[in-house]
């Protein structure tokens, strides 16, 4: 169904002179005219402001600030939705490249649903797309209408989701140590309108050396990472997980969190066994996993038996 509300784009920006220019005007050159484009620059010390300025010039839609000091990316983009006054919000990054159609596509397809989300692909630092998967190939995207997959790992970018503003009032405020968009996820998913996915591909989500996530392991630092192939357990990310007042399944919550809380002390083992063979597809949602009964088990047993399988921070 068609609707003209107005949609705000929150795009956080520090020290992203590189490649702004190239994606701000993938944001103003939107399909979907009715935009707000709400600009949050923390502090950036090289030429981003002025970039900024410039585009704020020719196009009545941007409306900008700068902090006086530097918030850190989940603040920034808590201040920057504050600032936002559209019925919807989508969540920009300084280095991407939007389909034009993406606002669009989003609108005409959210619904009554507090969120929905789409695919990407991979494009390197002169916008080339990099081999054949997409995010969703890579991240094995979840579908269904549960949080606890989202206690272990997210498939959701905040790049690639646009939500309600009445979502806000659920998922503020942000804490620095949590990502904000795997925050505002499990928080989606915890409410009664379904979360819709929107399987086409609607931006290039650029890897390069500066980028916050590593998707491709390119950074100098993520060369000899230990944890690449395990699966990792941050204790303090499940406990507020677990306590979430509007959790939609809190038994099963809090168990997750309890479990491996007691398994971090080597505590429970076979219980925790327990719980994943019969919880597996809720808990460890990968659908390369889903073959056999007895296959399932094995990666399980492996999972709870065999020495740091699981990292913790």
């Amino acid at each position: 169904m068609y609707t003209n509300k107005l949609v705000s784009i929150a795009l956080c920006t520090y020290n992203g002179e590189l490649y702004l220019e190239e994606q701000l005007n993938t944001l103003v050159e939107q399909t979907y005219k009715n935009i707000e484009i709400v600009i949050a620059d923390d502090s950036s010390t090289d030429g981003t402001f002025e970039i900024i300025k410039k585009f704020a010039d020719k196009h009545k839609s941007i409306k900008s600030f700068r902090n006086t000091q530097n918030l850190g990316f989940v603040k920034n983009f808590e201040k920057a939705i504050g600032e936002c006054t559209g019925e919807f919000i989508c969540l920009c990054d300084q280095d991407d490249l939007w389909d034009k159609s993406k606002i669009e596509k989003l609108v005409s397809h959210i619904g009554d649903s507090n969120l929905i989300y789409h695919n990407s692909n991979f494009i390197d630092e002169n916008g080339v797309v990099i081999g054949f998967e997409t995010m969703a190939s890579k991240y094995n995207f979840y579908y269904g209408d549960s949080a606890i997959p989202f206690m272990l790992s997210n498939c959701v970018s905040g790049h690639a989701m646009m939500f309600s503003r009445k979502l806000i009032d659920y998922f503020l405020p942000l804490e620095e140590k949590f990502f904000h968009d795997w925050w505002i996820t499990y928080v989606a998913f915890n409410l009664a309108e379904p979360v819709i996915y929107l399987d086409e591909v609607l931006v290039g989500y650029r890897q390069h050396s500066m980028s916050i996530t590593d998707n491709f392991e390119i950074k100098e630092s993520s060369q000899n990472v230990k944890n690449r192939h395990m699966i990792n357990v941050n204790l303090p990310w499940l406990k507020k997980c677990a306590t979430y007042k509007h959790n939609k399944q809190p038994f099963l919550a809090k168990k997750t969190y309890s479990l491996f809380k007691n398994f971090e002390k080597g505590k429970n083992r076979f219980g925790l066994f327990l719980f994943l063979a019969k919880n597996f597809d809720l808990v460890i949602y990968n659908p390369r996993l889903r073959k056999t009964s007895l296959s399932k088990l094995n990666y399980i047993r492996k999972l709870c038996y065999e020495k740091d399988r699981f990292y913790y921070q």
